[in-house]
């Protein structure tokens, strides 16, 4: 995706976007509500055709190809599914769009099935199956025509808690056997951290910040980032001195030194997690300041 920008009437939704997803990768969107990551991948999907900017999937410009001729799948939220065909018609629907025989269409939508775990429900209905069961039928019928990127919009979010970790971990599985690259939108923030080999933060029609998920989480790029990738305080400062790859930055509560190369002026703010505060006794070695416990 190169330069990608685009605009529903007078409303900029999408500014100047450039990604590269690689090849086998678990790719995750990531976002507030309004902040575009759903017109991205509808865009990638051939379903939105952006007012500036290029898609190409596998070096082929394929900005104006319509769904139906890319080679991408989507999975919806609502699963899709059609009530009055059985699991496995709706699994080989797609086989069967491309004039795929009945026989070869059966047979790999049975090996799809067998992939998500349902080897046993390629003659039952849609209506017989729990919410999960039904989120996996509907990842068999993406996958069995063989995409080259498989999208899927908040494919989680119907589900409860339990269900949803439990279906987490399935789609990282399948995705690591099938080899085939995933690009996942949510606005979950675990979610992301359980899935993404690569996370996209976005805000407001930009990308904020890319890279694996550990680094995102650890080394955010800008303070958005820092605030939405789980909780964090932020303390503003400026870096007063720097060296050796040391840099020394004066807050509120103190001089810190820190590691990094930005120059002596520079106005920063430092992102502390939970997990990086040690409490201990009044009076002792504290580095950031005084509190007092007001819960337990």
């Amino acid at each position: 995706m190169s330069s990608v920008s685009h605009r529903f009437g007078q409303h900029t939704v999408l500014k100047n976007v450039s990604l590269t997803i690689e090849p086998g990768s678990y790719t995750i969107l990531l976002g507030p509500s309004g902040s575009g990551k759903t017109t991205l991948l509808s865009i990638l999907g051939g379903f939105v055709t952006p007012s500036e900017g290029k898609v190409l999937i596998r070096g082929e410009d394929c900005t104006a190809v319509p769904p139906a001729k890319r080679p991408t799948t989507t999975v919806f939220q609502d699963y899709a599914l059609f009530p009055h065909m059985s699991v496995g018609g709706n699994v080989g629907f797609g086989l069967r769009m491309q004039g795929i025989d009945a026989a070869t269409r059966n047979s790999r939508a049975r090996e799809a099935l067998a992939l998500v775990g349902l080897a046993t429900a390629f003659d039952k209905k849609p209506h017989q199956l729990s919410g999960g069961q039904r989120q996996r039928v509907a990842l068999a019928r993406a996958l069995v025509v063989e995409p080259a990127v498989l999208l899927l919009d908040e494919p989680l979010g119907a589900l409860d808690l339990k269900l949803r970790r439990q279906m987490q971990d399935e789609l990282k599985a399948i995705q690591k056997r099938v080899g085939t690259a995933f690009i996942h939108v949510t606005h979950d923030q675990e979610e992301a951290m359980a899935l993404a080999d690569h996370c996209v933060v976005m805000n407001d029609g930009r990308i904020e910040d890319e890279g694996p998920p550990e680094r995102v989480y650890a080394r955010p790029a800008t303070r958005f980032s820092a605030t939405f990738m789980g909780e964090s305080t932020l303390i503003s400062g400026a870096v007063t001195a720097a060296e050796d790859g040391t840099i020394t930055v004066a807050t509120q509560v103190g001089p810190l030194s820190l590691t990094g190369t930005l120059p002596a002026g520079t106005t920063v703010a430092l992102a502390v997690r939970p997990e990086h505060l040690v409490l201990g006794a009044a009076g002792g070695a504290v580095g950031l300041g005084t509190a007092k416990v007001s819960d337990v």
